[in-house]
């Protein structure tokens, strides 16, 4: 995040997901076909979704905290 307005991660679409970074109101061009880059807006989705998971974990919000900690899996399993 820089100034609240995310750098790099991913938008779970009907086909699929598209990840890379954010560039003014869209995510992914070029970069999303490079490797690396692949990796870590995963790797940013699953900390932000653990984050999330934690958070609602605290207020006993159990049922949030389960969708966000499914989430990260469903991003983990992307990078296997």
């Amino acid at each position: 995040m820089k100034d609240g307005v995310p750098q790099i991660g991913l938008v779970d679409l009907d086909g699929g997901y598209r990840v890379g970074t954010f560039d003014r109101n869209d995510i992914g061009s070029k970069a999303e076909l490079e490797p690396q880059v692949r990796t870590d807006a995963f790797r940013a989705a699953i900390e932000a979704a653990k984050l999330v998971s934690s958070k609602y974990k605290a207020e006993n919000k159990d049922a949030s905290a389960q969708l966000y900690e499914t989430l990260a899996k469903a991003f983990e399993a992307q990078l296997d």
